[in-house]
Parts: structure tokens; sequence; C-alpha cells
């Protein structure tokens, strides 16, 4: 009896405790080299990255992809010891891929989210700070996480925006901009004057010391630029450091109505004031 005992722990100890043991041990091994792997990406790929947002962003993906991969480990151990202990993992595998099934279905617009996330995280194509437009949504970005867009618009409205619903974008404060003011002028109008009053306004412009230090080129004049059933348009534009567009119209306006006015020319309508980015639009 005491021999059948005996018999049966050495069995015991060599179908399953041991390779439980060894699961154990190499799952725990396993687990160390990803965070060992993570905090060289950590200190080598991210830490040194000068701008703190672009760091926290990767910081993020790989924090992201480091709970993926562990997350796997412990699943696959979990089935290798169910079946070291003798249980039939069969029906648990296929209640897993049911339930995954059904989970997958009902999360489609959630996981969308988070693989648009990633992209804008990986590419970069927009930060917390910059002014973009989404759709019908503009506003400054305020939070990016890889489910969601926060942005706040110019009358302080939040908006949230899914990374999955980010198909097409302008970022305004990417590279470089461009500030552009039409003015309408009566058809009747001597638009050379008005023309040559507004080359000088950009003269005072590029001295201005509210534009000159966003200015990446000198402001540019185009007279006869086109024409509506008001009159004839003649456009100003200055290209620009990005996201300081705004300013450099409003003081290209200023000068643009004081010359006019100076020069006995009269608007025929309000200047419209309209920004351009530079940059090229970006997708996920």
């Amino acid at each position: 009896m005491l021999e059948q005992l005996m018999a049966s722990l050495r069995e015991t100890l060599a179908h399953v405790l041991l390779p439980l043991v060894v699961t154990v041990g190499v799952t725990l091994l396993l687990l160390r080299l990803v965070s060992v792997a993570a905090e060289q990406i950590d200190r080598r790929f991210v830490a040194p990255v000068p701008d703190p947002d672009r760091r926290a962003r990767l910081r993020t993906v790989y924090r992201a992809g480091k709970s993926t991969v562990q997350i796997a480990i412990l699943a696959v151990a979990t089935l290798i010891g169910l079946a070291t202990l003798g249980i039939n993992i069969g029906p648990a595998l296929t209640a897993a891929g049911i339930l995954g099934l059904a989970v997958s279905l009902g999360a489609q617009t959630l996981i969308k989210d988070f693989i648009g996330g990633l992209t804008i995280l990986l590419e970069d194509e927009f930060r917390v700070g910059d002014s973009v437009r989404i759709g019908a949504v503009a506003g400054e970005v305020e939070r990016i996480t890889l489910r969601r867009t926060d942005l706040r618009d110019a009358e302080g409205r939040l908006f949230i925006v899914p990374n999955g619903d980010v198909r097409v974008l302008a970022n305004e404060t990417r590279d470089w901009a461009r500030a552009l003011v039409e003015l309408n002028f009566s058809f009747d109008s001597d638009i050379k004057k008005a023309v040559a009053a507004l080359e000088e306004a950009l003269v005072k412009v590029a001295a201005d010391p509210r534009a000159r230090p966003h200015l990446l080129e000198p402001p540019e004049i185009f007279g006869w630029n086109g024409q509506t059933e008001m009159g004839v348009i003649v456009r100003l534009r200055a290209k620009t450091k990005a996201g300081k567009q705004g300013e450099v119209a409003r003081v290209m306006r200023e000068y643009a109505l004081e010359a006019v006015r100076g020069a006995g020319v009269s608007v025929e309508s309000r200047n419209r004031v309209t920004l351009e980015r530079g940059s090229a639009d970006a997708a996920p």
C-alpha cells in the first residue's frame, strides 16, 4: 500500500507538479523579460526624445504593447496549466472563441477607435495644443488617448471625437501656415491706386513687432486676383509660423484698411480673412 502511494506521488510529481512548476517559472521569466525589454525601449528610444508631448505618446504606445504581450503570456500559461492538471481545455477554447467573436462583433467601434488612436500616436498626426479641424468640429487639442481626442473650440465647448472617426483632418499648427486677407473693391474704383497703397501697407506689416517675429517670408499682394458680383478682389498673403496666421492676418487687415482709406479708395464689402494651412492634410 505504501509502495502504491509513493508510486502515485512520484507519478503526480513527474506529470503534474513538475510541469506546473516549469510553466510558472517560464511564465515569470517571460513576464520579466517583457518588463526588461519595455524598460530598455523607454531608456533608449523614448526618454531621449526632447519633445515631452511626443515622448508621452510613445510611452502610451509601448505601454499598451507591453500590457497586450503580458496578457497573452498569462492566457497561454493558464491554458497550459489547465491541460497539465488533466482538465479538457477544448470546451474552454471553444467557449472562449465564441465569447471572443461575440465581444469583437459588439466592440467593433471600440476596436476601430483604438486602432485609430494607435495610428494617430505612431504617425504623430497632431499633438496636444494643436489647432485642428476634424470633419465639422474644430478647436484646440486638449487631450489624446487611445480611444478619443478632446477638442476645445473658440467658444469654450469641449468636443469628444472618437479616434475611429478621424478620417480627414486639417492641422493648422503644423510646419507653417499662411495668412490670407481678401479685399473687395467696386468695379469703378482705382485698383492701381489701391494696390500701390496696399504695397506700402505690407512694408509696414513686415516691420511691425506684432507680425515680424512670426513671418517666414515677406507679405505679398495679388492685384486683380478675382472678381465677384460686388467687385474686384485683391488678395494679401503672408507665410507665417504654424499657429500664428491669425495674429499676422489681424495686423495685415489693420494696415490694409488704413492704407486704402488714406488713399481715398473704399472697400466694397467687409474684408474677409481666411486661414490656409501650410502642411498637407493627414488621414489615419
